[in-house]
Formats: C-alpha cells, structure tokens, sequence
C-alpha cells in the first residue's frame, strides 16, 4: 500500500531551495524512499525512511534551485511506486481566504485579454477542491492529509478560467518580474479558500487550544465548536472551527511556501462580535502558518484590505475595524504583515451575481500584490507597504496628521509623497477634494474635512465650522467607495484617531458616518442602496435631480472652487420666460446616504446670480407612523462676494426627528435676468461645536 496526499502528483511545482517534506501511508515497517531526478536519469537528491507501526511516514527533500528543468519524483515502498513527472521548482505561495480570493478568471470582464498575456508563461497551480454538499457538507473533524486537489498549468486551454483570479494576476506579476531581472523562475500558487468562512475555521483546533485566553473568549463568544455536535450546523457547517484547515490546509504539510496571499474578513464584518478577536485570530493563524510552511525566515503574510459593503438592513459598515486589524499588524511587525487597500477602485461588477461584497477588480489587486511582493521578497527597490497613520496632534483649529511606511521611514521620501488622487495634482483651480476623509469636534458628528498637505508625510485637516477638531477617519466604516488618498507607491491606509475599541453596550462607540456626495458638486453619483425590497446590493444613482421645469449640471465653468451644481430652467422657445420662475434641484435620502441632518446647526453655501434672487431648503420629513412633513427653510444672505457670488446660511435648529426623505434647494427669480443659479461651497456645521 502506497497512498500519498493529493498535492504530490505529476505537473507539480515546488519551492525552491528549501525542504520538501513527503509523508503518507504504507504498511507498517516497510522501507520507503524517494528519488529527484533530472532529464537524464541522473539523482538530484533523495531520502529514505521506515513506516511507523500505523503505516505513516515523512521524509525530507532538498529541493534544487529554480530552473525550467522538469525533474521526476519516484516514491517507493516495496513493490509500489508513485511516479510525479513534470516536476518543477520555483516561486510557490499560499493563496487563501474566502469568496474575493476564490473569485474565479471567467469572473472577470477582461479575462479573455487578460489571457492572451499569459501565453509562453510558466505559471501553475493547485486547487484544493470544496465538498460535496457547499457550506452543508460534511467537513472533517480532524485534520485530513488526503483532501482533494489538482495541479493546473496556466497554459492549458482549460485552465485559467476555473482558477482564482487573484492568484493569477499575481503570479502572472511575479513570474514578469523575475524575467525582467534575468530570471528564469517558474511561478505558482496553491488555492485554498472556501466562500463565507471565518478566520477561526482556518485555524488548527490544537493551537486554538493551546492559547487558553483565545480559546476562552472563543468560548465565551458561542464561537468554539462542540465535537459532540460535529456537522450539525446546517449551511454553517463550513463555519465550524478548524474545519476549513481540516480539510483544505492540513493535506499541503510538507510543501513549503515563500509567503501567503490572504483575503478574507468579511465574514467577521456579519458576525460582528466576531472582528473584536480577529486581531488575535489573525496573529496565531500567522504564527501557526508560518512554522508549518515557511520556507525561509520570514514568512509574509499579504493581506487585502476589505471592500465596502453593508452588514446589517440598517446599512451598518464594520469594515473599517475589520481592516484596522491588518494595518495594525503591519504596524507592529512589518517584516512580517503586510497589506493592500482596495477601495479606491471602482466597483466594477458582473450581472447577475451583482453584490459590493465581490467587486470584479482582481486583476489590479493581484498586480499590487506581486509589486509588495517584489519589495518585500524579491529584493525589488519598491515600498514594503502603504503608509499608516503614524501620529497625529491637535494643533489649535487644525489636526495634524504624520504618515510613515511600516518598517521603511523613508519611503514617502523616495517613492511619492501624500497627494490627493493617484497622479500629482498641479492646478490648484482643479484640485481634486479627497473621499473618504473625515474630521469631527466635540460633537462626535463627522464631517468631510478639508484636507492641507504640509509635506510628504504630513497633512492638517480643518472644518470651517469646527474650533476645535478632536478626531479624523479615513475610509472607516462608511459606505463610500472611490477614496483618493495616495502616498508613495500605494492609497494611504485607512485610519482612525480615535482609538475606543467598538463596544456594543455604548452605540456611540461606533463610528458611523453617512456619506454626502452632495456636499462636493464634482461627484455624480452616489453609491447607495438599490432601492429593491429584500436586495441588499448597491448601485450609481445621480447625486442630483432635477424639480420641475428645472435641469441640473455640473459647472466647471461658472465656479469659485473645482466646480458648482448649475440649476437651470428648461428653455421654453415658445414663449417668453416667466420672470417669477421657480427652478430648483433635489436630493434624496437612501440607505448608506441619509440625511440626518438633525446632527447640524446649519448649512452654509454660495450662490452665483444671487441679485434679486431668493434661495430656500425645502425638507420632505417622514414620521414614525408614516405621515409626511414638508418643511420650508430661507436661505439668509450673509455676505456679498464678487462676481455676482454671495454667501448664504440655512439654519437647520428646531427640525423634527423624522426621517428626512429629501431635501430640495429652490430659487425664486423674481426679476433677476438670468434664469440659472449655480450652488457650490457646501458646509455643514455640527451642532454643539464652537465654530471658527
């Protein structure tokens, strides 16, 4: 008898230069030995060793440098022979997590491109397979050595569209790397994820078990799986703990690994108690991982931040406290974490299967992933990771905020200072305004900060209506996609500066904030709810509607700024224009975008064509038990300013505590000339703050 794990077999790829351990089942006592070959029959390497009395055996390989030689790995025991042939050594690495990492090629819309660029490349891989029965099936108990799997070269015809498309991207990346230095190096990776999986079932139950206080808060959390109930959890068998490392991580011991890929950390944003272990989690599946597989002595861990999405019907965002684990573990080991965010990148999607939760933009993560890994493994000259807050203080009406690469202090010297949006900006009249960036005062109320970069690694936030700011986030729990702050090489990692951990008991110890495109007249769109009972996708809708016998667009000419909402009346070449015309524009409320503001003291804004004009905010506000309210509020002129610009503040105080469902800007023309306004300079001022 003669049985090996699934990943020994023919078409393999292996790391280089490092142990290849071979284990599996023979009779007990046998002799049994393995034999590397090359092309010509000649021993690279070999070993040899005795079945123990339950017929289980281990021998350990030297494997040779990376080459495009196709060796032969013989494994006999007595009369049995397992022969692996085309076998090759190289770059391997782990790629795990759960759906995003699974993600397959044929997933993404430009993978018929993406193909054509992977001809002549020797790239492989291994998938390990799910079971019978999804998320239902029955998972094994105890770690099993013989799990599923099967080798893919890139070049097959059939290959590429069933494999991760991360995967690919990256070793695509680090494959054209290698060959850029004069490097033949052949590159692969190893799949193993499962959709909708918690870290802790990635995790060996016996290490679990050794970290009493985990093991404890696990318990006490309901989070610890009861062997006596085993696969008695219906669809949330796969959630079990250990389970996912039972079956699909244990059967790769021996196969040694440069480093790991991991994305994964959605499911902590829906089982929210769980995101306040996973820091914990986090720390012992590395340290487990890497004295398991590490084929050096470091054994990087590359993690993708997490997409936004919504965790509950109330359009609650954990995301930001998710990903706050991977930006402080590179910040307290940086040789050893690292991380990418994402959320920068549109979202593109697929249709069906549409869900913020799976964005279809894996090829540009899996490059980025494979330029962290040139700098971190590869000796490539290159930034180790994105920058982090590393200090912040308060600075009379200011919050200034310093910004280091973990691990390399002077990176944003060498590879790009902060800025706002990818590429420099260079005129000041188009600047482009950061997303994502919010300050708040004693009020606890976050507004969008207006954003000065002081240097490379400095910036000071501000609020026109805030004396004395208290705290800044950046991409933090907020249902806002298309954040734009970039330092060096990558965007700048999400942070926050209140540090409180989230505590269930004190809702205000959640950080929520409801984004307001509508405060910045160059966004479009806002990425909001999908307005479909039961759906709990999100969707582009306009920013901006039109009122009756009104049209909206977007000004770039008739600004003071970067920008202005122009609201027009719709020509009517019939007749003369009234010139008591009302024109006016609205916004809607939508899950993920209220309008709340009940939270401020008033609204500031400019109007140009402000002479013998009027301006009012009218409010749609619906009640508890369903009735409606419409609210009519005058905009105050508070000073003139030039060509035909003014100021003007709407006081907000006294407004019921309704839902506001709307909020609709109108202008009277009343005799003014033009028959257009043009809004810009949005400024919401919380309540309670001492105003600068």
């Amino acid at each position: 008898m003669l049985v090996l794990p699934h990943i020994f077999s023919s078409g393999a790829l292996f790391q280089q230069n490092t142990t290849l351990t071979v284990s599996g089942l023979s009779d007990a006592g046998i002799t049994v030995s393995a034999e590397l070959t090359d092309a010509a029959g000649a021993v690279i390497t070999e070993a040899r060793t005795t079945a123990a009395s339950d017929g289980t055996f281990a021998m350990s390989l030297r494997t040779p440098d990376a080459s495009m030689t196709s060796y032969t790995l013989t494994i006999s025991a007595g009369d049995e022979r397992h022969v692996m042939e085309d076998v090759l050594f190289g770059e391997l690495w782990l790629a795990s997590g759960q759906s995003n990492m699974e993600l397959q090629n044929e997933c993404q819309l430009d993978a018929a491109p993406f193909f054509e660029t992977l001809n002549g490349c020797v790239i492989r891989a291994y998938h390990v397979y799910n079971i019978e029965g999804g998320s239902s099936g029955m998972f094994p108990a105890v770690p099993d050595p013989m799990a599923f799997g099967e080798w893919f070269s890139i070049t097959d015809p059939d290959s590429p569209a069933k494999l991760s498309a991360i995967g690919t991207s990256f070793a695509k990346t680090v494959y054209d790397m290698l060959r850029t230095c004069g490097q033949d190096t052949p590159v692969g990776f190893v799949n193993a994820c499962w959709g909708g999986t918690g870290i802790r079932s990635w995790i060996p139950r016996a290490d679990i078990d050794r970290d009493a206080a985990l093991c404890r808060r696990l318990r006490e959390a309901g989070f610890y799986t009861d062997p006596a109930k085993w696969n008695s959890f219906g669809h949330s068998n796969a959630q079990q703990l250990s389970c996912q490392y039972n079956l699909k991580i244990h059967g790769l011991l021996g196969v040694k690994f440069r480093g790991m890929l991991w994305y994964q950390g959605e499911y902590e944003s829906w089982d929210e108690p769980m995101l306040r272990l996973y820091r914990d989690c986090l720390s012992l599946l590395h340290r487990v991982y890497k004295s398991l597989f590490s084929a050096g002595e470091h054994f990087p861990m590359l993690c993708v931040l997490i997409y936004p999405f919504p965790c509950t019907d109330e359009g609650d965002c954990y995301i930001g406290y998710v990903n706050q684990n991977f930006v402080d573990a590179a910040k307290a080991s940086p040789d050893e974490f690292h991380f990418m965010p994402i959320y920068d990148l549109p979202p593109v999607w697929d249709f069906p299967g549409n869900h913020p939760i799976h964005p279809l933009n894996k090829y540009p993560i899996g490059r980025r992933l494979g330029r962290l890994a040139g700098a971190v493994v590869y000796g490539q000259d290159g930034q180790s990771n994105p920058a982090v807050l590393d200090r912040f203080v308060h600075d009379g009406s200011r919050l200034v905020l310093h910004f280091s690469v973990p691990g390399q202090p002077d990176a944003l010297l060498r590879f790009g200072g902060i800025r706002i949006g990818q590429a420099l900006q260079t005129d000041e009249m188009r600047q482009v305004r950061p997303i994502g960036l919010y300050l708040c005062g004693t009020s606890g109320v976050y507004v969008p900060a207006v954003c000065e970069i002081l240097s490379h690694d400095t910036i000071a936030l501000t609020h026109p209506g805030i004396s004395r700011p208290l705290h800044a986030v950046y991409a933090y729990s907020s249902m806002e996609e298309g954040c734009n702050l970039w330092a060096g090489a990558y965007p700048l990692g999400s942070f926050r500066t209140d540090d409180r951990p989230y505590d269930p008991q004190d809702p205000a110890s959640l950080i929520t904030i409801e984004c307001k495109p509508w405060c910045d007249p160059t966004r479009t769109s806002v990425w909001c709810d999908s307005g479909c009972p039961g759906v709990t996708d999100v969707f582009y809708r306009p920013v901006w509607h039109p009122s009756d016998h009104s049209e909206v667009s977007h000004d770039r000419a008739f600004t003071l700024d970067s920008g202005s909402i122009r609201i027009a009346q719709i020509p009517d070449h019939k007749a003369s224009l009234p010139h008591d015309a009302v024109i006016g524009a609205y916004v809607e409320s939508y899950l993920y975008n209220r309008l709340d503001l009940q939270s401020y003291a008033s609204l500031r804004l400019r109007m140009l064509c402000a002479a013998r004009v009027t301006l009012s905010l009218v409010l749609t506000v619906q009640h508890a038990d369903g009735s409606m309210e419409t609210i009519t509020l005058t905009a105050e002129k508070t000073s003139e300013l030039h060509h035909r610009w003014a100021d003007y503040e709407i006081c907000l105080n006294g407004l019921p505590s309704g839902e506001i469902i709307r909020m609709e800007f109108r202008a009277s023309l009343d005799e003014a000339y033009y028959h257009f306004v043009n809004l810009e300079g949005f400024v919401l001022v919380p309540r309670g703050e001492c105003e600068t």
